[in-house]
């Protein structure tokens, strides 16, 4: 059985994906735990950081308690918690590699059909989104109208959310469940995925290897605008941010990066490399880089930027190649009892965030002493929607689904 990226696998259905492979018997059971306990890692991180990012915001003074938990947090975990954006980065460059470990043939096509494979990663996203998105349509509309937001905003930025495209539009994306700007970059590079491979595959393995060294320069060409533009004493603008930093084309490069390194470093699940276990990998000295990076308190906004668009893509890199390869002490922490079980709820984690964080303020209403409280009802209340979502609605849905239209969806060819 194998678990990654919200998928499992198995020996039959990696047989009825590429009858070619299959015969082979080499890769049914090729496992990679570490890279789903780093995944679960890396989305929560980014929830914490939200979380965090509430705390600090502006907000009417009734609502200023709002997550004062924070208050008590040790000074240094507080620090990692707010920068938890540098996760982001890692995400989509494992999404990237898990795609092409999967799905990336020898013959650099997809090895199922296209249809075939945006089925499969949409089945698992789109219904419980829609779901959340009708119980925060019904909930936050007439607090958005209250407000004085016109119907002129509010329609197309919810049909915009609704479909996953609201990453493209800033002023979209906060309006009504601003943490699935992820899921929907993550579509986009998602669609593209087939023509990715195509393009990838005609490089050489010099000019793959040149590639992925570039990827981290071609990433960092967005950071390096907005720092010219922050040194130009241009005005602040929220907008501005949000397209530099949510625009699901300036993750291409992380994505790429990730696609690549299963060419460079030959790592497929039709060609899988033997595992070297060991107690100590340089990916670990990658991890203890990014978690020094991570608790560094008074990043500025271009700083940001170029760290999380430049500096750590080499570490990242570093580190999910041990990982993937079962080496060092991270790869023994991240493949523990559980860490899949929690990995596999990646996709409902973000999908319910921006429920957890209204229900945070909904919660203040009702009882003004509970801030102190906050943070930790939070992460309940994320794990306890996260799961029973994950494993009783989304992974149903998305076998009734994919049961239901698969045969039909793999009729196309790659």
């Amino acid at each position: 059985m194998l678990r990654i990226e919200g998928l499992a696998i198995t020996a039959m259905e990696t047989s009825n994906n590429n009858p070619k492979q299959a015969g082979s018997g080499r890769t049914s059971n090729h496992y990679l735990p570490a890279l789903t306990g780093i995944r679960f890692f890396a989305i929560f991180h980014i929830f914490l950081f939200h979380l965090w990012a509430m705390y600090r915001s502006e907000k009417p003074e009734e609502m200023a308690s709002v997550l004062m938990g924070f208050d008590n947090v040790p000074k240094t975990l507080g620090v990692f918690m707010s920068n938890g954006w540098i996760s982001t980065s890692l995400f989509f460059l494992l999404s990237g590699f898990i795609l092409s470990y999967l799905y990336w043939g020898d013959d650099g096509q997809l090895t199922i059909g296209r249809r075939r494979f945006w089925l499969q990663r949409f089945a698992r996203i789109y219904p419980i989104h829609l779901i959340v998105m009708a119980i925060l349509i019904s909930m936050q509309g007439s607090w958005h109208l209250s407000q004085g937001v016109p119907l002129s905003t509010l329609v197309p930025s919810a049909l915009a959310t609704l479909a996953l495209v609201q990453a493209w539009v800033p002023p979209w994306i906060p309006q009504w469940s601003w943490p699935t700007w992820t899921i929907s970059a993550l579509v986009f590079l998602y669609l593209v995925t087939p023509w990715l491979m195509t393009a990838l595959s005609r490089l050489s393995a010099r000019q793959a290897t040149i590639a992925l060294a570039a990827m981290p320069f071609i990433s960092a060409i967005p950071a390096i605008v907005y720092l010219a533009r922050w040194a130009s004493d241009a005005p602040y603008s929220m907008n501005v941010d949000m397209f530099f930093a949510n625009l699901p084309l300036f993750w291409v490069p992380y994505f790429v990066a990730g696609m690549l390194m299963t060419r460079v470093f030959a790592l497929s699940r039709f060609k899988p490399a033997p595992r070297s276990p060991s107690w100590f990998a340089r990916g670990d000295v990658a991890f203890i880089v990014v978690i020094a990076i991570g608790c560094v308190s008074g990043i500025e906004q271009h700083m940001k930027f170029l760290i999380r668009h430049l500096v750590l893509m080499p570490l990242f890199i570093v580190m999910l190649l041990d990982l993937a390869r079962g080496r060092g002490l991270m790869a023994k922490v991240f493949s523990l009892p559980g860490t899949g079980f929690l990995g596999e709820t990646g996709y409902s984690i973000f999908i319910w965030q921006g429920f957890v964080l209204m229900m945070m303020f909904g919660t203040l209403v009702i009882n003004p002493d509970i801030g102190p409280y906050q943070v930790w009802i939070a992460i309940g209340l994320i794990m306890a929607l996260a799961i029973p979502s994950t494993y009783l609605i989304e992974k149903p849905i998305s076998r009734a689904i994919r049961r239901r239209f698969i045969r039909v969806s793999d009729t196309s060819t790659p």
